[in-house]
């Protein structure tokens, strides 16, 4: 037998040959830690990694056995590599960091960042490279702390978001536009100076077309003030609960909304706050979740002329929408939450001529249902309903029967989808109810039916 021959292979490292520009843009797709340990490989890579535009630096992402973005709930303060906070590499990393241009900077940094972090000279830093995104968010033991003034008047910035103990000084200037580029701005569970600082904030922004919002109780603001000429969606979410409903109102807060330019409108408002709403021309869409009905009235009314409409509401709102004419609606969502929906749910129909689009939600099993039909048939059902979803069905009588009025009555109708209540049993219910769903005449031949 002939010796075997061993035939020599030369690996050639044509990566590493890749024009500088390409070799920035393939480690924007690791994570930071990954591109940083690139530059032991060779001489070539050494520095590849600082001149990436783009950093993030996650505290979830660094430690695996973390649950959210603090970290561990048991830290014990160990000092080896794997308990350290990513706050050690990142401010030993951004030391290195040579970019000329920084435009995206995303910390997130838990409990395991020493409370003696000089956390703003990364922002600053930043800043400082023309930064275009920052996403900064901190849950450290310390208290809420500030951030460089650069931060609010940085000419690059485009994209902010402030979370947890973050404490929003914005500072005095007699600069009208201290944030000349700024367009999205986000909000989450910070704190204020005082109030004069978030009506600076967002007067310095010119060109802010979208907010978002996420309320603590103690934020140090009883009026939230929101006058922005540009803003085209504004998000605002504030679960800071009564605990009964004998607790009093904090009559002295209020959220006060000025923004006639909102396309879009999302809330969420379970604190009982008064509310004052200015006009919204160009309102199309609202997304609604409050537990007070004078409030909920407020929202309604100055949301008369939209196109989609999303509610979750309690029966006396339901009620109140049936009394307004939407003329121009097209999408309708429905969650009723503890509540018999489906007689008022009939009459705000009637107020939706164009109405092309109903998504409902079934309520609770003990919620009993009742209802009659209305003397004409809705003009939407019988000239525009062309989508009708049912999450949560559950098969009691009421239901079917609304299910075959809806069915027998919208003449446009193409595609009708029931997502069954999941405490249905699978194996003794279900195919007897699709069975049955499917024997439901449909006025609309050509209408396809589909069943989760």
């Amino acid at each position: 037998m002939s010796e075997a021959k061993i035939e020599e292979i030369n690996c050639e490292d044509r990566i590493s040959a890749l024009p500088e520009e390409l070799l920035v843009t393939i480690l924007l797709l690791v994570p930071i830690k990954e591109a940083v340990a690139t530059m032991i490989l060779s001489k070539r890579w050494r520095y590849i990694w600082m001149m990436l535009p783009s950093l993030d630096y996650n505290e979830t992402n660094d430690v695996n056995q973390a649950r959210d973005w603090g970290g561990d709930d048991n830290d014990d303060g160990d000092d080896d590599l794997e308990s350290k906070s990513i706050w050690w590499f990142l401010d030993k990393s951004l030391k290195l960091h040579k970019a000329p241009v920084l435009e995206i900077l995303l910390i997130s940094l838990g409990r395991r960042c020493p409370s003696d972090a000089n956390v703003g000279n990364w922002v600053e830093k930043a800043v400082d490279r023309g930064v275009v995104v920052v996403k900064f968010k901190l849950r450290w033991s310390a208290g809420p702390t500030t951030l460089p003034k650069s931060l609010y008047t940085c000419e690059t910035l485009k994209e902010l978001t402030l979370s947890n103990k973050v404490l929003v000084d914005f500072p005095s200037s007699s600069s009208p536009s201290c944030l000349p580029s700024l367009e999205i701005l986000q909000l989450s569970g910070v704190v204020y100076k005082d109030e004069d600082t978030f009506a600076r904030f967002l007067s310095s922004c010119p060109v802010l077309g979208i907010l978002i919002v996420k309320r603590k109780k103690s934020d140090n603001l009883t009026n939230f003030i929101v006058k922005v000429p540009t803003l085209w969606m504004l998000w605002y979410y504030n679960t800071t609960w009564l605990l009964d409903d004998t607790d009093v109102v904090d009559s002295g807060s209020c959220l006060v909304i000025d923004t006639p330019a909102l396309i879009k409108f999302d809330v969420t408002d379970y604190s009982r706050h008064s509310w004052s709403i200015g006009n919204m021309p160009c309102l199309e869409e609202a997304h609604i979740s409050v537990d007070c009905l004078s409030l909920f009235d407020k929202i309604i009314t100055a949301s008369s002329a939209i196109l989609s409409l999303v509610l979750t509401f309690e029966d006396e709102m339901l009620v109140r929408c049936s009394t307004l004419r939407f003329s121009r609606l097209l999408r309708l969502s429905v969650d009723p939450s503890r509540s018999n929906c489906v007689e008022p749910l009939l009459l705000l129909l009637g107020n939706t001529p164009k109405l092309e689009e109903l998504v409902e939600f079934a309520s609770d099993e003990d919620i009993p249902l009742s209802w009659s039909q209305p003397s004409s048939i809705p003009e939407c059902l019988s000239s525009h309903l062309k989508i009708f979803e049912w999450r949560y069905y559950g098969h009691r009588e009421e239901e079917e029967e609304f299910l075959t009025y809806i069915l027998a009555n919208s003449k446009c109708l193409k595609t009708v989808t029931i997502s069954l209540n999941p405490i249905l049993d699978p194996e003794l219910e279900e195919d007897f109810i699709i069975g049955k769903l499917k024997d439901i005449p449909r006025v609309s031949t050509s209408s396809q039916l589909l069943v989760n």
